[in-house]
């Protein structure tokens, strides 16, 4: 097209993949390809992009104003005459979505002097009642200056003067101005939704959802990046705007996952982008039993044999051609086994039995070391993982509970496994399909790291997983069974593991190399560039709901606000003060301790009394929580899941 693209491109953002889709995408699209960056030393890093021009302004690092403010200025001097259209973008939104060249086209039938993609509404926004800026202030993330505007009286003198330094200076003393100066000079905006389409004063967060639909050409990054909190509070549909790049523009839609995998904290993004799915437990009529990817590999860890019976009437459930690698403790297990799948009909090239070299590690070990080269033979792309889960270290009935909520969520029934493949095939950048975490029996909720964190750290770094870790819950396939791309899961199984590196039996502790696994194996995933998704039938989803509704509300209801965002402050505070700090030193460090050495409670109890009483945070200190005959039950029986430090009485 005959027209020029300007991308500020700051520091730290060359190589990204919104900047490598849209320089691609601007370099096909424009004659002309500038470069505005803060950094000196991007010409070898530029070169497969072939700019036409790279521009240093210093203050691009920080501002994009500063940057597009260079490219304008640069691109307009002179006297050439007929200019041409200059497209303008940058590094902090995922652009061009779709084409181009039909914004042009309908910028030149209606003579509009500039293109923006939204607006803030000055009208409804109380910070700027007294600015005296028109109503709709066009923002300037993907820009096309016309060649009647550029060529307009007062254009190069307007942005001779604007500095750039941070958003809300650049919106005040940038874009306001500038708004000001289009409404004097008559020269009329081009938007791609009508003024009354919009109802929030900051759409490009707030109804990102409608922008999509409605063809805007851009995705702002901060609208990953927002607080998930502010994401509630405004009711931010990020979901149907991701669903609907993926269907219309899967270029965009790559860009905006490689993005957020790498840079959001998992359990963020999951949660402003409710990666979570209720799937039916029927599918829709068909005679489907083959998917693109083809057979599914089942790997069972029978430890317990007798659960082999159980394990592969769950496996039946999958509609797929699949085959069966189980591994068992003893020769007579694999015998054992061999002859019952053999009399169930399975046939003798679709399983493959084999018993552990050593009794560590569990059905980690099992998996990561005795099927490693089955993974890595690349025969099969999607596999699902099941083991003879039995939880004896809780009670009976919460054993089962949650073996139930993980088979449940991973193969309720023939109808549940064909639609969560249905899922897996048409989206390809889900590489893992865990149950959520369970709310029934099990402390998870902020604090399912347990003893975990530090050494996860530790082995995220030796694997080189470049991906934020969650602060306190991490979005793991908690029980270790998944449905995964093996693909996103292959750098767990290309470490050559050691069976010496997993506890001995029966020290299987938490904080060892078993349960950091566990933890890490979605953020080897998400490192590998792909999304993790929880998924549930519509009964666990209620069950859990239920469940975690009463304990939020409980737990809120110690509050003197029901505002999230206060909520979050106040109990943040409380952990700031010297009181707060202590008490929560001693509470992980018993938490710790109980957690490792269960009996060392009843030593400990006398010590943990007088630091309850003393807690700085309320909730520490109800007593309707730590009257609660059920607490007593467990405090008797030790039956304890999770940080009871604050329900001792």
């Amino acid at each position: 097209m005959n027209c020029t693209a300007i991308y500020v491109l700051p520091r730290g953002r060359i190589g990204t993949a919104p900047a490598d889709h849209a320089l691609a995408e601007l370099r096909a699209s424009c004659d002309r390809l500038v470069v505005v960056t803060s950094h000196q030393d991007v010409n070898g890093t530029l070169d497969r992009f072939l700019p036409d021009d790279v521009l240093i302004e210093p203050r691009a690092e920080t501002s994009y104003l500063a940057g597009l403010r260079a490219g304008l200025l640069a691109e307009t001097s002179g006297s050439t005459d007929p200019r041409v259209p200059i497209i303008a973008t940058g590094g902090h939104v995922i652009a061009p979505i779709g084409p181009v060249a039909p914004i042009l086209e309908q910028m030149e039938e209606t003579q509009t002097g500039l293109f923006s993609p939204y607006w803030h509404n000055t009208q409804i926004d109380v910070r700027m009642k007294n600015e005296g800026l028109p109503s709709r202030v066009p923002y300037l993330d993907f820009a096309i200056f016309s060649a009647t505007l550029q060529a307009a009286d007062g254009f190069r003198d307007f942005w001779h003067k604007v500095k750039g330094s941070d958003d809300w200076t650049d919106f005040r003393l940038g874009l306001g101005p500038f708004a000001r100066f289009l409404e004097t000079q008559g020269h009329s905006v081009l938007f791609p939704l009508a003024l009354d389409q919009l109802q929030t004063n900051d759409p490009r967060l707030y109804e990102v959802h409608r922008l999509v639909a409605q063809g805007c050409p851009c995705l702002p990054l901060e609208v990953l990046s927002l607080d998930p909190l502010l994401h509630d509070i405004n009711a931010i549909a990020l979901r149907p705007a991701l669903d609907l790049l993926r269907k219309r523009h899967p270029a965009a839609y790559q860009t905006a996952v490689r993005h957020t995998v790498l840079t959001i904290p998992m359990r963020e993004f999951n949660a402003i982008a409710d990666q979570f799915e209720v799937l039916p437990t029927t599918a829709p009529p068909s005679e489907k039993n083959e998917w693109k990817f083809g057979t599914v590999a089942v790997f069972i860890h029978a430890y317990y044999p007798s659960m082999i019976t159980e394990l592969t009437e769950l496996a039946k459930n999958i509609p797929a051609p699949h085959h069966l690698f189980v591994t068992t403790a003893s020769e007579d297990d694999r015998q054992n086994i061999e002859r019952y799948l053999t009399e169930a009909g399975y046939p003798i090239d679709a399983v493959e039995v084999r018993v552990v070299e050593q009794n560590r590690g569990r059905d980690m070990a099992s998996l990561f070391i005795t099927f490693r080269d089955v993974i890595l033979s690349d025969k099969y792309e999607v596999a699902l993982r099941l083991h003879s889960k039995r939880t004896p270290q809780v009670s009976p009935r919460v054993s089962e509970e949650f073996k139930t909520h993980l088979f449940e969520n991973l193969v309720a029934s023939r109808g549940y496994v064909s639609n969560l493949l249905d899922k897996m095939e048409a989206e390809p950048d889900l590489g893992l399909l865990i149950p959520p975490i369970i709310h029934i029996g099990f402390g998870t909720l902020g604090h399912s790291w347990y003893n975990n964190y530090a050494p996860a750290r530790r082995l995220a770094n030796e694997l080189k997983l470049n991906v934020p870790l969650d602060k306190a819950t991490p979005v793991a396939p908690i029980g270790t069974m998944y449905w995964f791309r093996t693909k996103a899961l292959r750098q767990m199984f290309e470490r050559p593991w050691e069976w010496e590196e997993y506890n001995k039996e029966p020290h299987h502790v938490d904080g060892g190399l078993a349960h950091v696994q566990e933890r890490l194996i979605g953020y080897c995933v998400q490192a590998a560039g792909y999304r993790v998704l929880s998924v549930m039938t519509p009964r666990s989803a209620a069950r859990n709901y239920a469940k975690l509704e009463y304990k939020m509300q409980r737990l809120m209801s110690h509050l003197s606000t029901g505002n999230v965002v206060d909520q979050d402050r106040t109990l943040s505070q409380s952990r700031e003060t010297w009181r707060g700090k202590l008490f929560h030193v001693c509470y992980e460090t018993y938490g710790g301790i109980i957690r490792r050495w269960p009996a060392s409670r009843r030593w400990l109890r006398p010590v943990v009394r007088p630091v309850v009483s003393a807690s700085p945070i309320p909730s520490c200190r109800s007593e309707a929580v730590c009257a609660s005959p059920a607490v007593e039950i467990r405090q008797r029986t030790g039956r304890q899941n999770g940080r009871l430090f604050g329900r001792l009485k």
